[in-house]
Order: structure tokens, then C-alpha cells, then sequence
């Protein structure tokens, strides 16, 4: 499994121009089709496939992952902690909360660049990042600070309702406005699940 990831990734920098990075602007995803072979296209997969994308933006390269199964995968316990802990004070939020949207929306990259453009460790759009007065959203502390204070506020508007905080976190305040609740996109539905999922084990952990 280990040989096959390493060919899996060699093949897609290959394929991209790692050594240009700064030559490629839109997104390549890379799957895995159901014959074995591995296709590299500029087009989103199907639904329900699980794919790599990889990004580049001049002076730096992000691999941003989509569609990333629950799992349950390694958490980042000690990353950022002071940072987070500040942060959690400021916007009377719980530190596991704020862990849990940096795992699920960039597994703690600071560099992470989504294929929409957001941002950062809480993967901030450059919008929002101006809304909330984010100059660099690649700086960690900037990033968590509006990220957090961001998501304070969802959850103010929403009467405490962390489903719905979260799906406007993911899916934008329109669109839960537009449903009058949790968006009925799988992105967001598994995006809420995925942070619930994190939020309850970062507290074990912090407990623990």
C-alpha cells in the first residue's frame, strides 16, 4: 500500500510540474478508477468518488484533500495548541471545536489552498478574510483568530445550533437561509458530521 501511495503521488507531480508550480493555476484531480488505473483530469470526479487535488499558486504548492473519508484518522493534539487555546478564550469557544474545523477543512496545512481559493488553516475566502480583518490568512495566528471569531458568530446567529453554525461555516448563510437549515448537500451534511465526529474526540482527548 505504502509503494503504491508513493508511485499515486510521483505520478501526480509528475503529471502537474511540481518543479514549476507557479506554471499551473487550476485545479488537477486525481482518482483512482474502478479498473485500477489512476486518471488525472481538470474536471471534478463523479459523486462519491475520492479524489487528491492538486494545487499550485506561484510561490507555493498546497495538496488540498476533497471528499475525505470519516475514518479515524490521527489527530493533531499538539499543533497550534496556544494559539487555539487564545483563540478559544477570546470567542468563548470550545478549543476541541476549533481543532476540529482546522482538521476537517485543511488537517492543520497553514498553506492549504482550496480549489475555490479559500485559505489558510480555517480556510478562509478572501472575502471573508477581509470581512474579518485577516491580512495574511497563511499566518497561523491571523488565520485562527478570524476563523474562530467567524465561527462565534454562526453559532450566536443560530442560537447556539452547532449543526447550523456549521453548515454556514462550510456551505455560506444563504444557503442555510435558503433551506432553513442544514444545506441538503453531501459535502456539507458530511462536513457537519466530520467536525461533530472530531469535536467529541479532540475533547476525549483533552480530558483524557
Amino acid at each position: 500500500m505504502f509503494a503504491f501511495k508513493r508511485a499515486f503521488y510521483a505520478a501526480a507531480l509528475a503529471v502537474i510540474g511540481l518543479s514549476a508550480p507557479e506554471s499551473f493555476a487550476a485545479p488537477i484531480y486525481v482518482y483512482k478508477e474502478r479498473d485500477g488505473s489512476i486518471r488525472f483530469t481538470s474536471k471534478p470526479p463523479p459523486p462519491g468518488i475520492q479524489a487528491k487535488v492538486f494545487t499550485g499558486s506561484k510561490a507555493n504548492f498546497s495538496i488540498y484533500k476533497v471528499r475525505q473519508p470519516l475514518g479515524r484518522k490521527r489527530l493533531f493534539t499538539n499543533v497550534y495548541s496556544d494559539i487555539i487555546s487564545k483563540a478559544a478564550a477570546d470567542y468563548s469557544l470550545d478549543p476541541a471545536l476549533i481543532k476540529a474545523v482546522i482538521h476537517v477543512e485543511s488537517a492543520f496545512n497553514a498553506r492549504a489552498v482550496s480549489p475555490k481559493g479559500a485559505r489558510g488553516l480555517m480556510q478562509l475566502m478572501p472575502d471573508t478574510a477581509r470581512m474579518l480583518g485577516v491580512k495574511n490568512s497563511f499566518v497561523p495566528s491571523e488565520n485562527i483568530d478570524g476563523g474562530a471569531r467567524h465561527l462565534s458568530r454562526l453559532i450566536v446567529k443560530y442560537s447556539g445550533n452547532l449543526k447550523y453554525a456549521l453548515a454556514a461555516y462550510n456551505a455560506g448563510e444563504e444557503a442555510v437561509h435558503r433551506f432553513n437549515g442544514i444545506p441538503p448537500y453531501s459535502e456539507t451534511r458530511n462536513y457537519v458530521r466530520r467536525v461533530l465526529d472530531l469535536h467529541q474526540r479532540y475533547r476525549a482527548v483533552s480530558v483524557g
